[in-house]
């Protein structure tokens, strides 16, 4: 079918329109049409909008009352009464059938989408006309439209659109919601359910605005400000390879509005032709945190991002270079523990989303003319650590991230080997004392890998096919367990330092087993490797002070070594 728009309450969405009651036939609407090149083409017609009922069907989900639009193009001079739209229908093989009448901006962009092709396109532009739909009115609202194939009674319509309906909202190709809680304490609900694939249902969009309390003008205007942000997370996600682009709704004002929560799911089958969410997303924010699940076939990706102690964050290039050090170790953890690619790729993507979401370190300590003995808030102000501080510091704010691949039993012949993949990493940040002249600071980084998988006898790269045929049964059985930390301990007394100290400690453990012609030939376990190294950094802070209270240390000498302790901080300490 082809794509459709509204221009106007007073013309039809296509050419012209038709409404109809389930119980009656709608009156009749002339039309007219002119010819051009030989074929006749309707023209746009009178279009008066049925008078909807006492309760409107959006407040109690009453679908009697539907409306039928999009006329076939040649549509020759009619008085389309609904027997006479039935049989044109039938040409055309289609129908498309509105719950409500098609009067809003919403309706246009769903108009628009419904003939759409992919699931990109058949979102595009509807989150953000959701939610300036509610920032304009601050009142619930819902649509939907369905494409089903052409009939010859009311009641059969009616039949068929509820039955698209529930089909629609019970198994979408694709959905979408976000719910929004504000400070005042109304909460706003936008859901968006949409099914791409004719099925014997028909396919279409349905979609709904919720409003628990009043929104105040203000919390209106914020809602607006999220509005572009809910497309660029929903058209990521639903794209052709999905991309995660979190950053438009995770910068709202945390004084209007209190949390916001997305979700989104994608639905195709599997090998057996089994119905599977393919992708499933669920972000939180709120001005404490950050918090994002996603679930794929291949295993679950999830991370946890603290937002309560802004004085710790690092500068963009410090958080960057941050990034990318993590990012790397995450590589080595997925080679060392043989793990899905497009997994990994989705742990690395949603690791550096996470930390683009929130802000830098504001100012230095010299800026804010504090005092050594002036009480601060050592967690949210500003230059209440040096530059020394951060450099000893990751510079990202605290966070929990893992993923965990789906377990499988790939051998037939031997079900307890399992193929498995779990990654944690972990840091956190204690800090005590109530001035920048007395303060401590603790952060610790922790990595742990629990791998188990197995392998050709000809190499990693070598593609390994299991079956019950014991000629198949040649194969290295792995299991791989690391983990790794960091510790920085910082502490002052009188604006001097008295404690700097890095801890690092590793620990490493592979057990392999070799199975030939479907025979257990070795079977290995390397024992643990055991590393730790202690730094104490005091004397070289010590005699960094000096020296700069003395005027005898050039910044860009200064720079050198704070990157290099940054580096030592930040850098591959064993594998996981």
């Amino acid at each position: 079918m082809s794509a459709v728009s509204l221009s106007s309450p007073a013309t039809a969405l296509g050419t012209q329109s038709a409404s109809i009651k389930a119980s009656t036939a709608s009156s009749t609407v002339p039309a007219t049409a002119s010819s051009g090149g030989g074929a006749a083409v309707a023209t746009a017609t009178r279009f008066t909008a049925s008078v909807p009922p006492a309760i409107a069907p959006s407040a109690t989900g009453d679908t009697r009352f539907l409306h039928v639009t999009q006329y076939p193009a040649s549509l020759e001079a009619v008085d389309v009464t609904y027997e006479a739209l039935a049989n044109l229908q039938t040409r055309n093989g289609q129908m498309q059938v509105w719950e409500q009448a098609p009067t809003t901006a919403v309706d246009q962009i769903i108009g628009r989408n419904a003939s759409a092709t992919t699931e990109k396109a058949r979102f595009a532009g509807l989150g953000s006309a959701l939610l300036e739909q509610v920032a304009s009115t601050g009142a619930s609202y819902r649509q939907t439209i369905v494409n089903v194939g052409a009939t010859y009674s009311p009641g059969k319509i009616q039949g068929k659109a509820t039955d698209a309906l529930w089909a629609i909202q019970s198994r979408p190709s694709a959905s979408a919601e976000l719910t929004i809680k504000t400070q005042s304490g109304a909460t706003v609900r936008i859901s968006i359910a949409d099914q791409r694939e004719p099925i014997g249902t028909g396919s279409g969009i349905a979609v709904q605005i919720d409003v628990e309390g009043d929104l105040t003008p203000q919390e209106k205007q914020a809602l607006q400000s999220l509005a572009k942000g809910f497309d660029q997370a929903i058209e990521g996600l639903v794209g052709e390879p999905p991309t995660l682009d979190l950053e438009g709704l995770s910068k709202f004002d945390t004084q209007l509005l209190g949390k916001v929560e997305f979700k989104t799911s994608l639905y195709g089958v599997d090998d057996n032709g089994s119905r599977i969410q393919k992708l499933g997303v669920r972000y939180t924010a709120d001005a404490s945190n950050r918090e994002i699940e996603i679930k794929t076939p291949q295993g679950t990706v999830a991370m946890k991002t603290d937002l309560r102690q802004s004085a710790l964050w690092g500068t963009v290039d410090q958080k960057a270079y941050a990034v990318q050090q993590y990012l790397g170790r995450i590589d080595k953890a997925a080679q060392r523990g043989n793990a899905d690619a497009e997994l990994v790729d989705l742990f690395k993507s949603t690791f550096t989303a996470m930390n683009g979401s929130y802000g830098s370190a504001a100012g230095s300590r010299a800026s804010t003319g504090l005092g050594p003995a002036q009480s601060v808030d050592l967690n949210r102000d500003a230059g209440a650590f040096s530059e020394e501080d951060q450099s000893l510091l990751t510079g990202l704010a605290d966070f929990n991230a893992s993923i965990t691949a789906t377990r499988r039993a790939s051998n037939p012949r031997r079900l307890k080997e399992v193929d498995s993949f779990e990654y944690t990493l972990n840091q956190s940040t204690p800090v005590s004392g109530t001035s920048p002249g007395n303060r401590a600071v603790t952060q610790t980084q922790t990595a742990r890998l629990l791998a188990s998988f197995h392998q050709s006898l000809d190499g990693p790269s070598a593609k390994l096919k299991l079956t019950s045929d014991s000629a198949t049964q040649n194969y290295y059985y792995k299991k791989v367990e690391d983990s790794s930390s960091t510790q920085v301990e910082l502490a002052y007394e009188k604006d001097e330092p008295v404690r700097a100290l890095v801890t690092q400690t590793a620990s490493q453990s592979l057990q392999s087993l070799k199975v030939e012609n479907n025979r257990i030939t070795e079977n290995t376990a390397d024992p643990a490797r055991q590393q730790s190294k202690q730094t104490d950094l005091l004397p070289l802070l010590k005699e960094l002070k000096r020296q700069q209270e003395a005027n005898a240390l050039a910044d860009d000498e200064k720079q050198k070594t704070l990157r290099e302790w940054n580096g030592m901080v930040l850098g591959d300490w064993g594998t996981a």
